[in-house]
């Protein structure tokens, strides 16, 4: 009996280094013969479970955790697991009905705990989610993702000090680089936010730590032998400015490069992706989307790191530089068709890229809009491309807005009918996405609609007007309310 129990352990653990190693055929095996003469036998339903999960076999993989809990209803594990496929699915009612199981067996059981505080905050519920990641601190305050997490819900409800407080938390109870760099990542946007500019720059820094950027900082100074640029005197030199995250940060910060060429008789590469590289065409710079045919570097830096420079060495911002705009020919095309209109045209945005972390308090339903689009004195045109325009059809607004999302910007060059549309409209309404910062780079009239926590660069808009002169915000007083933004743009624009 005993040595038939040290074989079946010898099994089960086996198994378990196939699931490890992605073994999944062979581990299913092993687990199957477990079953053979034993239909109930909860291990090996149990590590079938696992393995339909790591293979995204959702269905099948609560039908086992369900078999476990019709044997026993107790399992923790069974209860956990199924609490989180039914979390992976969104299906977030379902799932804390299983982690309210996992409480009941046991009542320190801090993932359930966690787990219920993250469906709270997706919920924007932050009382709740506080509530329960509160409690994880009590049952282990070493557990870095509820600090991480406190510290975001904090920074969500502009209550920057307490978000700070945790974020600080992490470097006393870990070591592990990614975590403090995270961490520093996100004190630094609290403190950008606060205009605390001096400290916010200098540890929004640590973004250059990210694997994927220290590869790429990696292989131009392996091919170029260049270094990055800390202020030296670039007369005479060559550098390439690399950039970095959104197409809006990019179309926003390139105003900087008009500062190190005024500063400096130096030849700089912007690096940017060749989707928008055409709206820099008309600048004196070199644009390029690779790096094959420049033969010698100096200097490199990325193109958001210039703020930082250009704000220790003057203490303020460089004024908006015209720097984009349409072609003529693109330009008179939609000026003709939005004449046709006999009208003031407004143009529509409300949807950003998804997948940008703070897309869902960003992005706006176009549901939001009805009471401004039965405004008669003007004609609405929608310039939401991919994701999101099929609201329009959804909400019936087809005799209120018209969709131009399947004519504009279908060639190779983004932005490029969308520009001549913004520079021939009344005005822009738009979501925190690129638009508006395309808006603000060609100085159209621009509605910006805003969350209760937006980006850290619209906190310094807001107190110092340095960006885009010709930008309103209109920002949430509190998290979610969205009514009260869109009275205020209708009062606008309706007087």
């Amino acid at each position: 009996m005993i040595n038939e129990n040290l074989e079946l352990q010898k099994k089960i653990k086996e198994g378990i280094n196939l699931i490890e190693n992605n073994k999944f055929l062979e581990a299913e095996k092993i687990f199957e013969k477990l079953l053979e003469n034993n239909e109930t036998e909860t291990t090996g339903l149990f590590f079938l479970g696992i393995i339909s999960i790591k293979k995204k076999e959702n269905f099948k993989a609560k039908e086992l955790f369900l078999k476990i809990l019709s044997i026993n209803e107790f399992h923790l594990e069974a209860n956990f697991n199924l609490a989180l496929v039914y979390f992976g699915e969104d299906n977030y009612d379902e799932a804390l009905t299983y982690f309210n199981v996992c409480i009941k067996i046991n009542n320190k059981h801090l993932p359930s705990y966690y787990h219920k505080g993250l469906i709270y905050m997706v919920k924007d519920n932050y009382d709740d989610a506080i509530k329960y990641f509160d409690i994880c601190n009590d049952i282990d305050e070493k557990f870095i993702p509820t600090s991480l997490n406190l510290g975001n819900i904090y920074l969500r409800r502009n209550e920057f000090k307490k978000s700070i407080h945790y974020y600080q938390k992490i470097p006393k109870i870990s070591s592990d680089k990614m975590y403090l760099n995270l961490a520093k990542f996100n004190i630094a946007w609290n403190q950008l936010a606060q205009c605390n500019l001096d400290e916010g720059f200098k540890n929004y820094e640590v973004r250059k730590e990210k694997p994927l950027i220290k590869k790429q900082v990696n292989e131009l100074i392996e091919k170029y032998s260049c270094k990055e640029w800390q202020g030296e005197n670039l007369e005479s030199k060559t550098i390439v400015i690399l950039s970095e995250q959104g197409l809006g940060d990019n179309i926003q910060f390139f105003r900087y490069l008009f500062w190190l060429k005024d500063k400096f008789n130096t030849n700089i590469i912007f690096l940017i992706n060749k989707k928008i590289s055409h709206l820099f065409k008309d600048t004196p710079f070199n644009i390029v989307s690779n790096l094959d045919n420049i033969k010698h570097i100096d200097y490199f830096k990325f193109v958001m790191s210039l703020p930082g420079m250009y704000f220790n060495q003057n203490q303020s911002f460089p004024k908006l530089v015209q720097y984009i705009k349409p072609s003529k020919e693109v330009d008179l095309i939609w000026k003709d068709r939005l004449q046709k209109f006999k009208k003031p045209v407004i143009a529509l945005n409300w949807q950003g890229d998804r997948s940008f972390m703070f897309d869902k308090t960003r992005s706006i339903a176009l549901s939001n809009f009805k009471n401004i689009l039965n405004l008669k004195k003007y004609a609405f045109i929608s310039i939401q491309k991919g994701f999101g325009s099929e609201q329009i059809k959804r909400n019936k607004f087809e005799n209120y807005l018209t969709d131009l999302s399947n004519e504009i910007d279908n060639g190779n060059k983004t932005f490029e009918d969308t520009m001549a549309i913004l520079k021939n409209v009344e005005c822009l309404i738009t979501s925190d996405t690129s638009i508006a910062h395309l808006a603000g780079t060609l100085n159209v009239k621009t509605y910006l609609l805003l969350s209760f926590n937006p980006e850290w660069r619209w906190f310094i808009e807001k107190k110092y007007k340095v960006f885009y002169p010709n930008i309103k915000i209109i920002q949430q007083n509190k998290p979610g309310d969205w009514v009260t933004v869109f009275e205020k743009v209708e009062n606008i624009i309706n007087h």
